[in-house]
């Protein structure tokens, strides 16, 4: 795992799971667990930003008031350059 670069960093108090903790403190060595949870927590992040992404574009078109359809679009694109070129 790469040595993140020197960042501002602030102390936290929260909850882990005793069952991780013991593989966290079996596994990695205790100069580089900060590093370790900074890593993990941003590539936690990614993958669930990616997962709100994905369902906010799955639930969209039940939220649409309008059913596009191909012919729908090709419509409405000439009707804006129409108005543009007015």
């Amino acid at each position: 795992m790469p040595k993140l670069l020197a960042t501002k960093r602030k102390k936290v108090n929260f909850m882990v799971d005793e069952g991780i903790l013991e593989r966290v403190e079996a596994i990695i060595p205790s100069g580089e667990r900060s590093d370790f949870v900074n890593h993990a927590m941003e590539q936690a992040l990614i993958v669930y930003g990616r997962k709100k992404a994905f369902e906010f574009f799955q639930e969209l078109p039940k939220k649409g008031k309008k059913k596009w359809t191909s012919d729908n679009i090709v419509k409405f694109i000439k009707n804006e350059r129409k108005k543009r070129l007015l």
